[in-house]
């Protein structure tokens, strides 16, 4: 796990040395330098695998093909074993070692094979190109920027900033930013950066100066697809084998592993697969002190997460916190998310991580995806039926986006923002369930789960690690129809599949997700720093994205009884904190 950087157009390693520092919670364990005439390239590791041998950059025999990579290649085993069987030989044991050849025995066709999350440069000296690789579910970030002849790519934006300097705000992504909390990709908060789309490659030509992004997603999906198409198929055994070889393939490593458990059936599953195969696991949970949130109910899932880790036997560590812990780590946590970010839960997340690092814990399990790809979100069964009650013009089918476009255009300022809608990434009201299913998969799960995971993780210098989002278990989950897959009830397969292990008040408790009671707490401790986020003195007003009027429009929202908008509210908390650094 590490951060990459690389400048085409520049020869100044000097240049590259300092923005590469500016990852270095990324990467704390060593920082390695590529330079030629034209072109510097560097990274920070952070040590999982092969702690003597996995120093970067990576290249083939004639070092004509240079590598540089961010992530973990979990099938690497086996990929390895075809690479020696035609002649490649190895130093160590570091799944990043592998790359180089296999790219030179397949060409760009080589990142369909991967199961793993990655962000991979390759300078293919040969035909004067520069590649950019990035996961198929988004798990590692990859940003680029052109600006004359110079061409950037970087694991975070703000090297791209401090390199090129002047970047000017994007309001599209900052309008969509109250609707989803989050920047959707490409887009990024400044108009001259754009993210690698997952599950695609770049193609830099170092001659022309000229680029252009392909998709491999659907090739890997193909090679790692189990067969289900038999109306007979046994989908509980098929699940139980992809989701145990995910988890399987998940524990490399040669630093100590920790797990997430809140309690719920999908971190219960991987905590207990994992002490099966480690034996010395230990685990983590929030619990808040002010747990009874009345716009959210019990927010508090300890009782549970205890529950489970008393089962396996793991050493197990409840964080308690409450709205004061959480302020205290909100500068924290704005100086880490690197662009507008408005995910609350992050924040315990960053803590959890923090006290896993602590205790001398590297690589953290997430049971992030599980919802998205086996149907466990409490909405879901309601998807089927088109209840006005919950679809409108201004809400499509789907709770997880927040700010409607008429309540955006109460507080924010149109002088900036002019006339933009956020609407369209949505699928049609009319679109199948399915459909729907669908875009969480491809846009919620990748632009707030997996963001959340890898930029907190990484802020604290552990890799997150998500379970339920390898190649196969998406494979295998996309080709079930919506009736299938919410045939009894949600993530029906993953209970059935698992049901020997697990304690029966984990399978038979409602879904809670981590819900952080904001609404409370926006409304008491944390009412203060909203006005003052909202005042006249404040960036958001500064930079001319609120009015003078908009803590009155605001509050009037707030407490309006219609609905909870305490996660808007941390939205402007959050953009407002982040233009402040």
């Amino acid at each position: 796990m590490c951060a990459i950087v690389g400048i085409y157009g520049e020869s100044n390693i000097t240049s590259l040395e300092s923005i590469l520092s500016l990852m270095q919670k990324r990467g704390p364990d060593g920082s390695y330098l590529f330079f030629e005439e034209n072109f510097v390239t560097g990274m920070n590791r952070l040590s999982i695998n092969d702690l003597h041998f996995g120093e970067q950059p990576f290249m083939n025999i004639d070092s004509s093909i240079v590598v540089l990579f961010n992530g973990e290649i979990y099938n690497y085993r086996e990929l390895k074993k075809e690479l020696e069987q035609k002649g490649y030989s190895f130093k160590g044991h570091c799944d990043g070692e592998i790359l180089p050849f296999l790219y030179e025995e397949y060409g760009v066709e080589s990142f369909s094979f991967l199961d793993g999350m990655f962000g991979i440069m390759v300078y293919d000296k040969r035909h004067g190109k520069i590649i950019l690789a990035r996961d198929g579910v988004g798990e590692k970030p990859l940003y680029y920027a052109k600006c004359g002849r110079k061409f950037a790519f970087s694991t975070l934006i703000k090297p791209l900033k401090e390199y090129f300097g002047s970047f000017s705000l994007n309001p599209q992504a900052l309008w969509d930013f109250f609707t989803f909390g989050f920047i959707p990709e490409p887009q990024s908060v400044y108009n001259e950066v754009k993210a690698l789309k997952k599950g695609h490659y770049l193609v830099f030509d170092c001659q022309s100066l000229e680029y252009n992004e392909f998709e491999f997603w659907q090739k890997t999906l193909q090679r790692f697809s189990p067969i289900c198409q038999d109306q007979n198929v046994d989908l509980v055994g098929i699940t139980k084998e992809i989701v145990t070889k995910s988890i399987q393939g998940r524990l490399m490593s040669d630093v100590p592993i920790g797990a997430f458990l809140s309690g719920g059936l999908d971190s219960g599953i991987v905590a207990t697969l994992a002490q099966q195969s480690l034996g010395n696991l230990t685990t983590f949970n929030i619990a808040f002190l002010d747990n009874y949130d009345p716009y959210c109910g019990f927010a508090d899932e300890s009782s549970f997460a205890m529950l489970v880790a008393k089962n396996i036997n793991s050493q197990h560590f409840t964080l308690k916190v409450d709205a004061k812990n959480y302020q205290n780590f909100l500068k924290s946590f704005i100086q880490d998310i690197d662009q507008p970010f408005g995910a609350i839960s992050g924040i315990g997340v960053k803590m959890i991580a923090r006290k896993a690092r602590e205790l001398g814990i590297k690589v953290l399990l997430s049971g992030d995806g599980a919802d998205e790809y086996f149907g466990g979100y409490t909405w879901y069964p309601k998807l089927a039926f088109n209840d006005s009650k919950f679809i409108t013009k201004e809400k499509p089918k789907g709770w997880h986006y927040y700010a409607f476009e008429s309540e955006k255009k109460e507080f924010l300022n149109l002088d900036f923002f002019g006339d933009l809608d956020s609407r369209g990434y949505f699928p049609r009201g009319d679109s199948s369930p399915i459909t729907f299913i669908d875009f969480d998969r491809e846009f919620y799960l990748p632009n707030e789960m997996m963001t959340k995971l890898d930029r907190m993780c990484m802020s604290e210098s552990i890799e997150g690690r998500a379970i339920f989002v390898s190649p196969g278990i998406a494979s295998f989950t996309q080709q079930l129809d919506y009736e299938t897959l919410l045939r009894n009830g949600e993530k029906w397969l993953l209970k059935e599949a698992f049901k020997s292990i697990l304690p029966q008040e984990i399978l038979q408790r409602e879904k809670h997700g981590f819900n952080v009671p904001i609404d409370y707490w926006i409304k008491n401790d944390w009412f203060n720093l909203l006005r003052e986020i909202l005042s006249k003195d404040s960036a958001l007003f500064h930079y001319g994205i609120i009015r003078e009027d908009s803590c009155e429009k605001f509050i009037k929202i707030l407490y309006s009884n219609e609905r909870r908008v305490g996660n808007v509210g941390f939205y402007l908390i959050a953009l407002g904190m982040w233009l402040e650094i």
